[in-house]
């Protein structure tokens, strides 16, 4: 196993306990027929309120860039493979030191599909400003994003279309684990 699999595990470890330890639960999710999950399918019941329990399940894909890494004629940081590729998954808000932010995860095969669209515009626009590549996997409720640098794996906050102001871990393992999960609801 690799330690970003870890290192996720671990933080969903984290959330669930806190969430079950707060609310006597597990975490749920508003019913929606039309975007079906791998993390519904162990709890397939829905409540009375339109909520249905939902949980990470663990899935372990190597190539999940593969044709936008044959695109953009680069490939990816190894980490980002890792991080997207180990486990479905409704987002998690959570906090780092000071910052309050949602942790994108991948919920179905059509988010994923969506995911890979909207990285490869990142990437593109990247390019273009002839700014240094990230790979996003987080964002606050303003205007900054959470990213993976491309070149250092160093995990930075940057504005769209403008190069990181501020480096927040050395590496994607070691912000993983500092990590605190927060039972406030995701909303996609």
């Amino acid at each position: 196993m690799n330690q970003i699999f870890l290192a996720l595990d671990a933080l969903f470890t984290r959330y669930l306990n806190q969430l079950h330890q707060e609310t006597g639960m597990q975490p749920i999710v508003t019913f929606d027929p039309p975007w079906p999950s791998p993390c519904t399918q162990e709890t397939p019941a829905i409540h009375a309120d339109g909520k249905q329990q939902w949980r990470p399940i663990e899935r372990k894909v190597d190539a999940i860039f593969s044709h936008l890494e044959k695109a953009l004629e680069i490939t990816f940081h190894s980490d980002i493979v890792h991080y997207y590729g180990a486990f479905w998954s409704n987002g998690l808000c959570v906090e780092f030191k000071d910052l309050a932010f949602n942790l994108i995860q991948i919920w179905n095969e059509e988010d994923e599909e969506q995911l890979k669209e909207n990285m490869l515009g990142h990437l593109f626009a990247k390019q273009k400003n002839k700014l240094p590549l990230s790979y996003f996997i987080g964002c606050t409720d303003g205007d900054e994003v959470v990213c993976l640098n491309h070149d250092t794996g160093e995990i930075v906050l940057e504005r769209p279309g403008k190069k990181a102001h501020k480096v927040l871990a050395n590496n994607l393992e070691e912000f993983l684990i500092t990590l605190k999960p927060s039972s406030d609801s995701y909303d996609r």
